[in-house]
């Protein structure tokens, strides 16, 4: 029993010296294998890095062996001799230059191997003194890459919207587990016409990423309708909270998506305005009767008179009505009967006659809800009139009217989307002439989801075509019931966004388990362990909810198909903006160009993007400025520049430091 011990530090000891001599021997490789594993260590790489950092210097070894075999009409290598004897010399320079090619690639294969070893029994808990080395460990390593992804991230042109290739890039990768490593969060553009769902809590970064996915929707976008595979993009924001918050959003969002390439930004209700009566008749309809709301049991009777009245109003003999006055006026007793009093409309006639008790009430309940609606829904103007929308729907203030609101804004959307030359798909169509890419971001949709379920809206956008991206402040936020919640995440074939929350566990869930080995071992006395222990294999998340909760602002978690890619997401910049009007370049008619932005800045000074409301009559719009076609950029009010500073330095030093504040 007392040899045993003896005979295993007596092994030990000579495997540590058979190691430092072979170290020794291969001293070159040995130091490089040594700054491999550090730099990995210190920058959070997996192995899979220093393995393509070695087949990198594959070159230079068959050049190195070329001038070998040139030289010395052999393959046998006599650099490492040289640099010895160089070295014995004390020529260090040409004893580097010589093993260089032989000690470079060996060192990062055997630096490969070593953190492999590393990580692996790190993973099992096998390694260090304790078993909280492993947490440890990870904890370090987690704020390494976290380190490494935010410097990334800051240089300058290192992270672009979209690759070479039109993948779309959210940031830099911190950690991907079931994805693949790499350095850039890297999306296929199809992901974005994908349902999509985003997730955090105020103050996470959620708006810079929704920003910058729908950047990189229109960019994308732009790409497919210059090559003539699409449409025009359109996209259509329901901010559903309300506020000053919204109209900041919906101010960044004008800037951002109008230096990308957007021909024109309306921000709605401020100063942009849609028609409702455009809808047709049988869905215009459908679409009054559900702005009132109504009850159930002894209420369905009510329900029934209104929508007779509204039926008689808009399928009158003279046509459907064209605003709401037009509408009003015909919720009259008097007029309804005045208006089927010509022959063959016998039944109308008797209905208008029976209900005519009724229809003073229903007129006064319309007339309250329009009241309240405004001016927004009454035109004239369509979602033709911008390339993008941003709705601000007060969920917050009156919840009955964003309700109402929200339920117009998307028959409208849905009208528009059918009722497009393109909607019915055809090889002979121009790419201007195709049907739109639609996309529908929805923020806070629980907000006003009372009497449209979001999972009621996933299924129509899907059947019309349409891309949907939903986002809240947690789980819950997403709707009201549970089966409902899960319905939703279930259909983002997209993928989910994840930010920082409190309660992650629902949507961490979704990503599933994989599995994991767990190691045991014992305790030898106080505070230490032995190397003996047994290992077990189990199931562990493939998303730690731990990270997820203690995300800092702008690091999100992307979740897809069992699979987890923690990334540091990247705030737009004026390298995003120049790609983005190139892209845009490439798809405006000739002779159209884009206002000029200065150096280091996408956001171009406000009163260059300011418009006036698609739509307005002409006493109505602002006497500085004219609305171009939907298809045109609009002319840029020339701002003289704030201050003398040269655009080069203004450029480097918003790329360095981020843009200026606004005041």
């Amino acid at each position: 029993m007392i040899l045993r011990p003896v005979l295993r530090l007596t092994l030990g000891a000579l495997a540590l010296v058979v190691a430092a001599a072979l170290a020794l021997c291969l001293l070159p490789v040995t130091v490089v294998a040594a700054a491999g594993v550090a730099v990995a260590w210190r920058g959070g790489w997996q192995p899979a890095r220093l393995y393509r950092a070695a087949a990198w210097c594959l070159p230079m070894m068959v050049v190195w062996l070329a001038a070998t075999a040139i030289t010395r009409h052999s393959l046998r290598p006599a650099a490492p001799q040289f640099a010895w004897h160089a070295l014995s010399q004390s020529h260090y320079l040409a004893a580097a230059v010589l093993i260089t090619p032989l000690a470079v690639p060996a060192g990062l294969v055997a630096a490969g191997l070593a953190w492999s070893f590393r990580l692996a029994s790190m993973a099992a808990q096998s390694g260090g003194r304790s078993p909280a080395a492993a947490i440890r460990f990870d904890d370090r390593q987690w704020r390494h890459q976290v380190r490494a992804a935010k410097a990334l991230t800051d240089a300058p042109g290192a992270v672009p919207l979209l690759t070479a290739s039109g993948d779309f890039v959210a940031g830099a990768v911190i950690r991907a587990v079931g994805h693949p490593a790499r350095q850039l969060a890297r999306l296929p553009a199809s992901r974005l016409r994908s349902h999509q769902v985003v997730i955090g809590s105020t103050g996470t970064g959620k708006s810079t990423l929704l920003l910058r996915l729908w950047a990189g929707y229109l960019a994308a976008g732009l790409q497919r309708h210059a090559a003539g595979l699409a449409g025009p993009p359109l996209i259509v924001v329901l901010d559903c909270k309300g506020g000053g918050d919204a109209r900041h959003v919906a101010d960044r969002a004008r800037r951002v998506l109008t230096a990308l390439g957007a021909g024109n930004v309306a921000v709605w209700p401020d100063d942009a305005c849609l028609s409702l009566w455009t809808l047709p008749p049988r869905q215009l309809i459908s679409t009054l009767v559900d702005l009132i709301e109504h009850g159930t049991g002894g209420a369905a009777y009510y329900t029934d008179v209104l929508e007779a009245v509204v039926t008689l109003a808009v399928e009158a003999p003279c046509g459907a009505p064209a605003s709401t006055a037009d509408f009003l006026a015909r919720l009259d007793p008097g007029w309804l009967s005045l208006a089927y009093a010509a022959g063959g409309y016998d039944s109308q006639l008797a209905l208008a006659r029976s209900a005519a008790r009724q229809v003073p009430d229903v007129a006064l309940r319309f007339r309250t809800l329009f009241r309240r609606l405004g001016p927004g829904l009454d035109g004239p103007g369509s979602f033709a009139d911008a390339s993008a929308w941003y709705c601000i729907l007060e969920g917050t203030a009156e919840v009955a009217v964003a309700e109402a609101q929200a339920r117009a804004l998307v028959d409208l959307l849905a009208s528009f989307v059918t009722q497009v030359p393109g909607a019915t798909p055809s090889p002979g169509l121009a790419a201007s002439d195709r049907q739109p890419q639609v996309l529908l971001a929805v923020d806070e949709f629980s907000a006003v989801a009372r009497r449209l379920p979001i999972w009621q809206l996933y299924e129509r956008a899907r059947a019309l075509g349409l891309s949907v991206q939903v986002s809240a402040q947690s789980w819950h936020g997403l709707a009201a019931r549970q089966d409902d919640r899960y319905r939703l995440a279930a259909t983002a074939d997209g993928g989910i966004w994840l930010l920082a929350t409190p309660h992650p566990d629902p949507v961490t869930a979704l990503a599933g388990l994989r599995p994991a080995v767990d190691t045991s071992r014992q305790l030898a006395g106080r505070l230490r362990w032995t190397r003996r222990g047994s290992s077990r294999l189990r199931d562990q998340p493939v998303a730690d909810t731990r990270r997820i909760r203690a995300f800092e602002p702008g690091q999100a978690a992307y979740i897809h198909h069992g699979g987890v890619t923690f990334t540091q997401v990247k705030r737009l910049d004026a390298a995003v903006s120049r790609a983005g009007r190139s892209s845009a370049s490439a798809s405006q008619p000739a002779g159209t160009e884009h206002p000029p932005a200065r150096p280091g800045e996408i956001d171009p000074p406000a009163e260059t993007v300011r418009t006036n409301k698609p739509g307005l009559p002409d006493e109505a719009r602002l006497p500085d400025a004219t609305v171009p076609p939907a298809a045109t950029v609009p002319p840029a009010v020339t701002v003289p520049p704030a201050a003398t500073v040269p655009p080069a330095v203004t450029a480097l030093l918003d790329a360095a430091f981020g843009p200026a504040l606004e005041p």
